[in-house]
């Protein structure tokens, strides 16, 4: 697989733990994407919950998956659900 091929790593259970991810994973230079971000709200689950048929992933680059599952498995994630 292309280590720079952009590849869904974790679910988050809804945006202040997505945003949280992200911004610990970019402050430990892993640029990251949350995928579904704006569609979780367009489809009736709003930020503070990811119980709709569309759920948000965030996306990293293969050559950081690893690191990432270590990072986010290391971690107690705060969130509103």
């Amino acid at each position: 697989m292309d280590p720079n091929e952009v590849v869904p790593i974790y679910w988050p259970k809804d945006y202040f733990e997505a945003s949280s991810i992200k911004q610990a994973l970019e402050e430990k230079g892993i640029p990251c994407h949350i995928d579904g971000e704006n569609l979780t709200t367009c489809s009736g689950s709003g930020p503070f919950g990811n119980t709709a048929r569309w759920r948000m992933r965030l996306m990293v680059r293969f050559q950081d998956a690893e690191k990432t599952k270590e990072i986010i498995d290391s971690t107690d994630w705060p969130g509103y659900t």
